[in-house]
């Protein structure tokens, strides 16, 4: 035997072994980096098909299968908190072909609940694609007409206020204790199987109050069937007499809702920079640009650095939330 074919089997014997645990040799990588793409990526949506992420993710897939020459598809997989669709991504060969739609969510989940993954380490970041604010809306009848009353309102009767959250630890329910934290008031958390039930009984007045994604709740504020009473982190046309929460006096609140893109740890450099570049391509399309100003979203577009440090610093934050407010994983 030769010493380049000597060579070529030691290589192959690697990508068969390291296979066997869904992973591939550094050889098999780069040849695989040097012609990407060549077959379908697949998208997995840690999530229910039809939310804010969902339609996210299928923009980019209709767009990246028209850049790339390929098809990409998008997969949801929902269950814990998103944890199960990123655990099934993480898993896979870190080649390129499955990626995964993050979200704040990742971030709660790290900090609350003990994982199958390490959620900074077991991930190969590739792009913070958006973020959408969080706007903080009440019942019409509430005898708090701005933040300022409902802060004075909140002292006067700690801990008897209701709010609604999607759920324990998501991001809307750890957002808002972290406001009322800033604010120095404590509040009632009542937890919903989902936005729309708590948005529903915020409007009937079961509830007081809650945090959601400016998407959800901007005709429900014009049509005035709610109050907006601040928003993060500025005003938006939309909605231009809500103010941001550094005019209401809570300047250090930052909470949003984001998306990013990322895959398995060890996927070839190569191939995350030439998917960082057709994402941040198509945040430049008309297309794309219409359609996140429609929902309230704002346009990012970072460095897979800036993904991961946005990642790190949540994680953070909502530890030190968990940890004030004593919440504890349902």
């Amino acid at each position: 035997m030769t010493s380049d074919s000597r060579r070529r089997f030691i290589a192959s014997l690697g990508a068969v072994s390291l296979g066997g645990l869904g992973l591939q040799s550094p050889a098999v990588l780069a040849q695989s980096a040097s012609d990407y793409p060549n077959r379908p990526i697949k998208i997995i949506v840690p999530l229910s098909a039809g939310g804010g992420g969902d339609r996210t993710a299928r923009r980019i897939a209709m767009l990246l299968t028209e850049r790339l020459g390929v098809p990409v598809v998008v997969e949801n997989r929902p269950g814990a908190g998103g944890s199960i669709g990123t655990h099934a991504a993480i898993k896979s060969p870190p080649d390129g072909y499955t990626l995964v739609m993050l979200s704040s969510s990742h971030t709660c989940n790290a900090a609350l609940r003990e994982l199958p993954f390490d959620s900074i380490n077991d991930i190969e970041p590739i792009t913070l694609f958006k973020r959408e604010s969080l706007i903080l809306i009440g019942n019409h009848d509430l005898p708090a007409k701005n933040f300022g009353e409902l802060v004075d309102w909140a002292k006067r009767e700690p801990g008897k206020i209701s709010y609604g959250s999607s759920g324990v630890g998501g991001i809307t329910h750890l957002s808002m204790e972290h406001l009322a934290d800033l604010a120095g008031i404590r509040l009632n958390h009542i937890a919903y199987k989902g936005t729309g039930a708590a948005l529903q009984d915020t409007i009937g007045g079961t509830i007081k109050l809650m945090l959601s994604s400016v998407a959800i709740v901007v005709p429900v504020v014009q049509e005035k069937r709610a109050i907006g009473l601040g928003i993060a982190d500025e005003r938006i046309p939309a909605l231009p007499d809500v103010p941001s929460f550094k005019e209401v006096g809570v300047p250090d609140f930052k909470s949003d809702l984001w998306h990013g893109i990322a895959g398995p740890k060890g996927i070839p450099a190569e191939i995350v920079a030439r998917l960082n570049t057709e994402l941040k391509a198509i945040l430049e399309l008309p297309q794309m640009k219409e359609d996140l100003a429609q929902e309230g979203s704002q346009p990012v577009g970072s460095s897979p650095q800036q993904l991961l440090e946005t990642i790190r610093h949540d994680i953070a934050q909502w530890k030190e939330t968990i940890r004030k407010a004593d919440i504890k994983a349902s």
